[in-house]
């Protein structure tokens, strides 16, 4: 069976780098994973229209759950970034019934409640328990992956790496 892949937060960091990857192995260039059948891709992000979110919400056999927000102009803006949109997401799958697989990005933030508090790490901590109460509720697996730190290609200088603003200054000749 081809699978059928939402991507949400598929214009960021993350999201660039797993589509990439995706569409190398639907497009056979990637053959490290000969089982895995790709259909079609739905790439949805801040600046997609709405309303396909409901098409692929309907259609989708697994959902990568990237979409979120961690260096707003408003730190109201993590809460409604990060949990906001992923009750949107929930809600919609259980529109359609779909109890696909959902795995949910969040960050090593999240379990640092108590010793280093911040909007952020709650707002990472409040989308993992709407996670795993969805789950509860519909019976669809809920996978959280915490990354501690992220790095790769597409990854922008002065932003949230010290490895990428070290790389960049160091090809700029800069301090």
């Amino acid at each position: 069976m081809n699978m059928n892949i939402l991507i949400t937060g598929a214009a960021g960091f993350v999201g660039k780098n797993l589509t990439a990857a995706l569409k190398n192995i639907r497009d056979g260039k990637d053959r490290t994973r000969p089982n895995l059948q790709i259909g079609q891709l739905f790439e949805y992000d801040i600046d997609t229209d709405p309303a396909l979110l409901d098409e692929y919400c309907a259609n989708a056999h697994f959902v990568f759950n990237l979409a979120g927000v961690n260096r707003p102009q408003n730190p109201e803006e993590f809460m409604q970034g990060n949990f906001g949109f992923a009750s949107t997401l929930l809600d919609t799958l259980k529109k359609h019934g779909n109890t696909c697989p959902v795995m949910l990005s969040s960050s090593i933030q999240a379990t640092l409640i108590g010793r280093y508090d911040s909007d952020y790490g709650r707002s990472k901590k409040a989308g993992e328990a709407l996670f795993f109460d969805y789950g509860q509720e519909t019976g669809a697996k809920v996978l959280v992956y915490r990354f501690p730190n992220l790095f790769g290609k597409w990854c922008r200088p002065n932003y949230n790496s010290a490895v990428a603003t070290f790389c960049n200054n160091i090809a700029n000749d800069l301090p």
